[in-house]
């Protein structure tokens, strides 16, 4: 099990990779040329005297010449819109534009469009096709126009808006959507809640540093089950770890091969991943935040942006997760909870702390934050209340204005009920409040 789980991440982190869909295409390129003979008998035979072979080759010239220098600009493109969302926004959203569809499926279709027609021409040239594959060459070609036409309207409209601090936000949050979506209903993931963390037992270390990205964790309750003794998981995707850092506790003694399928149910890499760390994308929010809100950008708008986001995201996970724990599928494994008090500091504190001065940041601070002890008081509302506190004492002790400070005592003052509407960026007096 550990290792299907380590080949499955291997094989997503190579689908995003940006060069994977350009050479899948090339791959398909290629064979539509080798296998086009195969479809010579499905072509009407009256087709073969409207098909020039110098008329074809003369198109796939043309193609293969702009489709190459279109590539060549849509990449060019990419990498610049690529290196401006990590200038604007973060760093960390450089692997998220690079993994962007859109932008991947345009350069690769132009690619493959190129590729066929060289390939087209080099087929032609040396008598590969006898008299009626060029009408099967010239269908193909046409199916290849439809396609390159399909893919350019769209990254057109993806130039739109490609690069942009608006863009990296809305990646962000998709991913860390999805990243909470992962943990379903049950946030234990078929184990029982770890109440407490025993303090004496088998220790299991993975001698190393790096960041959890992935648990395997049915191979954990499995082997819990299996040799009868209660395993506490105590780390989550994300986590930290050294060589001395315990990852999994057992309450009794353990063999070597149990221990060995204790490690090899973990995947650590040098970086942190989004796919199953939400307080990753979390994160990733609030340093996007804190730049909008440095010195040299001063932009408060972002900032609150990035609020209503994790708002927003925050909100989707308290909609999914479970209100009653599950039975467990795995008894005799005890897993540590995601903690929303940890979950509401990775992404409000650091706005709280670059933002006090700003009134509009400080005030959508103490809605957002009543918004969410209002929408679920059992799961937000110790942890949203004393961040409340916390960012009203960061910001009344930057503001001088007698004015400002009264505003932010009324927002602070005045928790909102339970089922109003979440104000949007200017619906009320001032910018954002």
């Amino acid at each position: 099990m550990g290792g299907a789980a380590r080949a499955a991440q291997l094989a997503l982190r190579l689908s995003r990779r940006l060069w994977f869909l350009p050479a899948c295409y090339a791959f398909v390129a290629v064979v539509f040329i080798l296998l086009s003979p195969l479809l010579e008998p499905l072509m009407p035979k009256g087709l073969q005297a409207l098909v020039d072979r110098d008329t074809l080759r003369d198109v796939f010239g043309m193609l293969a010449s702009s489709m190459l220098a279109v590539a060549i600009f849509s990449l060019g493109t990419m990498v610049q819109a690529i290196q401006a969302a990590a200038g604007a926004a973060t760093p960390r959203a450089r692997s998220l534009m690079t993994a962007d569809r859109t932008a991947q499926n345009a350069i690769s279709t132009f690619i493959g469009a190129s590729i066929f027609s060289l390939l087209g021409i080099i087929a032609l040239s040396t008598g590969l096709y006898d008299d009626s594959s060029p009408v099967v060459l010239l269908t193909l070609t046409v199916l290849m126009i439809g396609l390159v036409i399909t893919t350019l309207i769209a990254w057109i409209d993806k130039l739109s808006h490609i690069g942009g601090v608006a863009e990296a936000v809305n990646a962000v949050e998709r991913v860390t959507a999805n990243a909470f979506s992962t943990l379903g209903e049950d946030r234990f993931c078929g184990g029982r809640p770890a109440a407490t963390v025993p303090t004496i037992g088998d220790r299991v270390t993975l001698g190393r540093f790096g960041h959890v990205t992935s648990i395997d964790i049915p191979a954990l309750g499995e082997l819990a089950t299996t040799i009868g003794t209660e395993l506490f998981l105590i780390v989550r995707p994300g986590a930290y770890l050294d060589p001395g850092r315990p990852v999994v506790i057992a309450t009794g003694p353990l063999t070597d091969p149990a221990r060995a399928t204790i490690t090899a149910a973990f995947v650590v890499a040098n970086q942190r991943e989004f796919d199953h760390d939400p307080r990753f994308g979390l994160v990733v929010l609030a340093e996007i935040a804190s730049r909008a809100l440095s010195p040299a950008v001063n932009d408060p708008g972002t900032a609150i942006d990035v609020v209503d986001t994790a708002v927003r995201v925050l909100a989707g996970w308290g909609d999914t997760v479970g209100r009653a724990i599950p039975a467990p599928e795995f008894p005799n494994l005890h897993v540590v909870d995601l903690d929303a008090q940890d979950l509401l500091a990775d992404v409000f504190r650091p706005i709280a702390r670059d933002g006090a001065g700003c009134l509009e940041v400080a005030v959508r601070l103490q809605k957002s934050l009543a918004a969410l002890a209002a929408l679920d008081e059992e799961l937000f509302g110790p942890a949203a209340r004393a961040l409340r506190d916390d960012a009203f004492e960061r910001a009344h002790d930057a503001m001088t204005s007698a004015v400002d400070l009264e505003e932010l005592a009324t927002a602070h003052a005045a928790p909102r009920a339970a089922g109003t509407e979440q104000p949007s960026l200017g619906d009320e007096k001032g910018r954002g409040r």
